[in-house]
């Protein structure tokens, strides 16, 4: 025995050993990859004459790019080690390097690539398209390509002098919707009860879980948004294509009748047929787009130079730069749920945020603030202890401006109510006034199996218990507290806009509007940008001569220099640990399916939230 208990503790030794240097190895593997990372020279990009401006977006266009987080970088390499990396790109930094390229004599031209970019807002491509068209103004030409275009890629395409298109390609616009999985039948027969608390005939957060279909109501309120961005997004497609082709609305969205029959008549071929209707103006291959590019080049005499969107980016100067001694306009971003306490990326903190505000506060040097939203809302406690915040801002004197990137609904428009001045873009999706709350039981369920709960305690609220049947008592107290919520948030607007209650009711209920609808029911002020944004906080507060201050959350030193040495050496770990890439899309679903339920965490269990502002 004694023997036993000694090859045992052995093996333990070793194997204790072992993970200690595999652990230590990996540490200085990581370490060395990091140090010849920082100590590598940097090169200095050269701009040459007749430079083309090459866009080559690999990821996604955002409001704000997130700081490095080892973690979710770690779980991505080693789930997909062979997908290509996904990239962040800002928007208001797209903006300025097509600004600077407009003035640049040494760009003459735009090659936007677009097969790589996953996801962009309508507003943000908008933006975009109208830089790009100030660029022209120039003299400058703009050229899309791509193997196949995405309905996103393809708004940001229309907007180019040229399109091309792989032959063996497609266009795919299959239009704006909002579908949703229902779960009634399913809770049914699982027997776990759903206790529903809401106001507002068209919040239909709630329900998937109290029916297996979506109500009319649903439908008539989502239809109507819905058509209008489908009609901004054809419209602005037929606007920038009209000199080009004969493309109509109908080519954008024919019937699936009209579809099959021209379709036939290009002989089942989908880049044919996306030329045939004026979506695209040639056929061509990537290394056929090249040789032109350089047949036109020798042509003319010149060079031809590839410049890449980063390594240009590099030679322009900080965004937003401010000096000690002059007035102030501070710009802070808020995108994602709004969740209560500190939250670190993807989120809005009620405490977090708080806090970027109170530097805004207490900055003398600060006379006006724009707070660019983004967001479908969240925790009502923590939309309201932002919005507290914006008051104290007001109180102090300080100007206060919403700017709405392509959603500011429910809890995001708990907050912008109390600014001086909003502005939204005529596609962002705003309002959806209204409140819910949500508690489901599992006694029925338990039951069947022949567990009960039962035992004494020394209030009728401690009864509260998952396991055990709601009181009916303690339903009507739960219905009486969202209720209150809801007259609260009436009030937060009707104080905030200038409305009596009435007024504000008759566009809440928890209804969907666009910025266009949203202007005219007097929910925003005017249509516009964030640049617009900043331009009206000067006015407010008087200003000629300022500098623009962004407040954004900030990490530490150890927690930057730990990033950047961990990311650098995710690599080489995600090579000897792979993940099967179906098991690594069955998390991907699994987690956005429950991602929300699982991150809300209002202290109250009171929600002002817009799933349906998630447009696909």
């Amino acid at each position: 025995m004694k023997l036993i208990y000694s090859w045992l503790k052995a093996i333990a030794k070793l194997i204790n050993f072992t993970r200690l240097f595999i652990i230590n190895a990996l540490f200085l593997v990581i370490v060395m990859i990091f140090v010849v990372a920082i100590s590598g020279e940097e090169q200095q990009v050269v701009i040459a004459d007749n430079s083309i401006l090459h866009l080559n977006f690999t990821g996604s266009i955002v409001e704000q790019k997130q700081p490095v987080d080892f973690s979710s970088e770690l779980s991505k390499q080693m789930l997909s080690p062979d997908q290509p990396q996904v990239s962040e790109y800002q928007i208001d930094e797209i903006l300025q390097v097509i600004r600077y390229a407009q003035s640049d004599p040494k760009i003459k031209s735009i090659l936007l690539e677009l097969d790589g970019l996953s996801s962009a807002s309508l507003n943000h491509l908008t933006d975009i398209g109208k830089a790009l068209n100030e660029f022209k103004t120039a003299g400058k030409t703009v050229t899309a390509i791509a193997d196949n275009y995405s309905q996103t890629q393809y708004l940001l395409a229309s907007f180019a002098d040229q399109i091309y298109l792989n032959p063996q390609g497609l266009v795919f616009l299959q239009g704006f919707s909002v579908y949703r999985l229902y779960f009634k039948e399913a809770l049914d027969k699982l027997l776990i009860t759903p206790h529903i608390f809401k106001v507002g005939t068209y919040k239909s957060f709630v329900e998937p879980f109290t029916q297996n279909k979506m109500s009319e109501e649903s439908k008539l309120a989502n239809s109507h948004w819905l058509k209008q961005l489908w009609t901004n997004y054809s419209n602005t497609v037929v606007r920038e294509r009209k000199d080009k082709s004969v493309i109509t609305a109908q080519s954008l969205s024919p019937s699936l009748a009209q579809l099959k029959s021209a379709l036939k008549d290009a002989g089942g071929d989908t880049a044919l047929y996306a030329k045939q209707v004026g979506l695209v103006d040639f056929l061509n291959s990537r290394f056929e787009i090249m040789n032109k590019f350089k047949e036109k080049a020798k042509s003319q005499g010149v060079d031809f130079n590839l410049l890449s969107y980063t390594d240009y980016q590099s030679t322009l100067p900080r965004l937003y730069q401010s000096q000690a001694n002059k007035n102030q306009i501070a710009l802070i971003h808020g995108s994602g749920e709004i969740l209560a306490g500190e939250q670190k990326v993807n989120a809005i903190g009620g405490d977090s945020f708080s806090k970027l505000l109170e530097k805004a506060l207490i900055n003398k040097r600060v006379k006006a603030v724009v707070i660019r939203l983004d967001t479908p809302g969240g925790s009502a406690f923590a939309s309201e202890k932002i919005r507290q915040q914006v008051l104290a801002l007001k109180q102090a004197g300080k100007k206060v401006v919403v700017s709405m990137g392509s959603v500011t609904a429910s809890g995001g428009y708990w907050i912008a109510s109390a600014a001086d001045y909003i502005i939204a873009s005529p596609t962002s999706l705003t309002g959806s006034i209204g409140i819910f709350g949500m508690y489901a039981s599992a006694d029925k369920a338990l039951n069947k199996f022949g567990i009960y709960n039962d035992g004494i305690g020394t209030s009728e609220l401690s009864t509260l218990d998952p396991t055990r049947a709601l009181n009916p008592e303690l339903a009507e107290i739960m219905q009486i507290g969202i209720e209150h919520g809801y007259k609260q948030f009436l009030t937060v607007v009707a104080q905030g806009r200038n409305m009596s209650l009435s007024e504000v009711d008759k566009v809440a209920q928890g209804r969907v509007w666009t910025g266009v609808d949203a202007k005219q029911h007097g929910l925003v002020d005017q249509l516009g940008s964030l640049q617009d944004a900043i331009n009206q906080a000067a006015d407010l507060a008087q200003l000629t001569q300022f500098d623009i201050q962004e407040i954004a959350p900030t990490l530490s030193t150890k927690q930057q220099l730990l990033n950047e040495m961990f990311t650098s050496g995710v690599k080489l770990l995600a090579q000897t640990v792979q993940i099967s890439p179906v098991l690594y899309q069955t998390i991907n679903l699994l987690q956005s399916q429950t991602a929300i339920l699982t991150r809300f965490n209002d202290p109250q269990g009171r929600y002002a939230y817009c799933p349906m502002c998630i447009i696909k």
